[in-house]
């Protein structure tokens, strides 16, 4: 079963456009926290979890086959206890990982910078007269989203090829404006969101 789902840029600008039909006002306005869960797991038998201290970047580097490069401190360990904090409010114990946790949360990082190309240009015309010509040039804009991606995962529930079973996982989308402080404050703000949104990891 796939657990996450990618949201499209289209499915993205007609859920802000429906939540803000004159536009959003704020660059936090167009944050998206998406989460889904495996309904045929039981969370109530599970008590325990692990999660790693650092949150690894998906970049280019990583998809060439190079070493992994994770989030700066401090925002890495800000957005960790965040997490932490909210499975502890939901009853969750945070174990080590060769403790044999009941679940594991695994956040990673994702980067994407969009860039439009259309024409744009002038009119310019003979003095007194009605003639012209449009000089066209290239105008370009371009915007930069950040996504955190976070999978909990089953390590004792393994497909056939030994792959842990995702059982719950939350994205969070937005643009990549203002500064670290900022960003980490409003990606605080949507990891709270994805618990909100999911009540069934309540003790």
């Amino acid at each position: 079963m796939k657990i996450l789902k990618v949201l499209s840029l289209t499915a993205i600008v007609f859920l802000l456009t429906q939540c803000y039909p004159e536009g959003p006002q704020y660059v936090d306005e167009m944050d998206l926290v998406y989460t889904n869960y495996d309904p045929s797991t039981d969370f109530t038998l599970k008590h325990t979890y692990a999660i790693p201290d650092k949150i690894m970047k998906i970049d280019d580097n990583l998809i060439n086959g190079g070493n992994p490069n994770f989030v700066k401190d401090p925002y890495a360990t800000q957005l960790l206890e965040k997490m932490k904090l909210n499975m502890a409010n939901n009853g969750w114990t945070l174990v080590k990982k060769d403790a044999n946790p009941d679940l594991l949360l695994a956040p990673v990082a994702y980067e994407l910078t969009t860039t439009y190309y259309y024409g744009g240009g002038y009119w310019d015309w003979w003095y007194g007269g009605w003639y012209g010509w449009y000089y066209p040039y290239p105008v370009t804009t371009s915007y930069s989203t950040g996504s955190l991606i976070v999978t909990m995962l089953d390590p004792k529930n393994l497909s056939p090829d030994e792959k842990m079973r995702a059982v719950w996982g939350f994205i969070i989308n937005g643009l990549l404006e203002g500064s670290n402080t900022e960003f980490t404050a409003r990606y605080s703000k949507g990891i709270d969101q994805a618990f909100t949104q999911s009540p069934y990891l309540k003790k």
